[in-house]
């Protein structure tokens, strides 16, 4: 097994050994530096582990939860201090493309080459930025701005079991707002099933609004630590 001595004299970065692991819950010990919180802790071999601090448990003992499956990770494991926070790609070119919570392309069509990439925890505008004026968003389905209306800037619910026709009221309401108000959409998918998924990207490609839809998505089969960030990165896009 590598240890944490072998991965300080090969690689450049503050590494720290793996303590316990509970499923994707993981505390690592830094012996030299610790890392902030929300900082990304990433494994030297292939497996592609990814880690976002959450906890200082003692001077040099964090606790994290993993973004990716933890697989072949065991106590003694090494993981590096990145130093740096989980980011997202902003920007144009992302409009028409599908992405997962690490910003990464999952729609088969290349990389996405964007100029800024932002850390996916940032802090809320003043409330001097913020509009105070209460206005009514006309989504253009009857049944919503009659019965329950819409306010802009403001947060709605939709409650209902599966198969009953909530991600069909979604795609009708992104399609009014690319085609009347000439907006953009974002949807963000927090453990969607892959079928779903997949036939929502169709249906929007088919319809002539994903070019002004960005889809991000951390699906059903993914660690809880992804599903819960992509909450932030979808944010963090808008």
């Amino acid at each position: 097994m590598v240890s944490v001595q072998d991965v300080r004299e090969a690689v450049q970065g503050n590494p720290g050994e793996v303590v316990v692991v509970r499923g994707s819950v993981i505390d690592v010990r830094f012996p030299g530096r610790i890392p902030l919180i929300h900082t990304r802790l990433t494994a030297p071999d292939s497996s592609g582990v990814q880690v976002e601090v959450l906890a200082h448990l003692d001077h040099e003992t964090v606790r994290g939860i993993a973004l990716t499956p933890t697989q072949g990770l065991a106590r003694g494991s090494v993981l590096i201090d990145t130093g740096e926070p989980f980011t997202v790609p902003t920007g144009n070119c992302l409009l028409g493309r599908m992405l997962n919570v690490f910003g990464e392309t999952i729609d088969g069509r290349g990389n996405a080459e964007c100029g800024e990439k932002r850390p996916v925890h940032r802090r809320p505008p003043p409330l001097r930025e913020l509009e105070t004026s209460s206005e009514i968003l006309e989504t253009g389905i009857k049944v919503i701005d009659v019965l329950s209306p819409l306010e802009r800037g403001g947060k709605t619910g939709l409650f209902g079991g599966a198969g009953v026709g909530k991600t069909v009221l979604i795609t009708e309401m992104i399609h009014n707002m690319v085609r009347v108000h000439e907006g953009v959409s974002i949807f963000c998918g927090i453990g969607e099933r892959c079928r779903e998924a997949e036939e929502l990207y169709r249906e929007m490609e088919k319809s002539g609004v994903l070019a002004k839809t960005v889809m991000i998505l951390s699906q059903m089969n993914e660690p809880p630590g992804a599903r819960f960030l992509v909450g932030h990165a979808a944010l963090t896009i808008a």
